[in-house]
């Protein structure tokens, strides 16, 4: 197994642990992952998360992960949490896409049940992600 692989193996255990534990259950945090997720796939003309993952080609992948990273770091400066960790959820879960080893499919999974049912979620809640640029405090 290369080193990468492991690197996502344990990246992906230690995020489906921390979901199904309190960090998962934060107000609030479930409603603003599904706003994230809903905001960017219908930025790219995707249906939802799950959409633009399976049609992202090589460039818009490698777009994603660099806005992922880049949004996380502004929102650790910021403080938020749980801004910073639905960008982590997001990206784990883009790169799961790649990955092929069979016993991590069922964490895989549950991850995307995680992030379809945080976009229900939002949807429900009217929960709206606005953007810095047209942020007015």
């Amino acid at each position: 197994m290369e080193p990468r692989d492991l690197v996502f193996r344990e990246r992906l255990v230690d995020l489906m642990a921390r979901l199904n534990g309190p960090e998962g259950k934060r107000v609030g945090f479930r409603n603003r992952l599904g706003a994230l997720s809903r905001r960017i796939a219908t930025d790219a003309g995707a249906r939802s998360w799950a959409d633009l993952k399976a049609r992202a080609d090589g460039p818009t992948y490698d777009s994603l992960l660099a806005m992922f990273q880049r949004e996380s770091a502004g929102a650790q400066k910021a403080g938020d949490e749980r801004v910073q960790d639905a960008f982590e959820v997001l990206a784990i879960s883009l790169i799961a896409r790649r990955q092929q080893q069979a016993d991590l499919m069922p964490g895989i999974a549950l991850l995307d049940r995680f992030i379809e049912d945080s976009e229900k979620a939002a949807a429900l809640a009217k929960t709206q992600v606005i953007s810095p640029a047209r942020s007015t405090h």
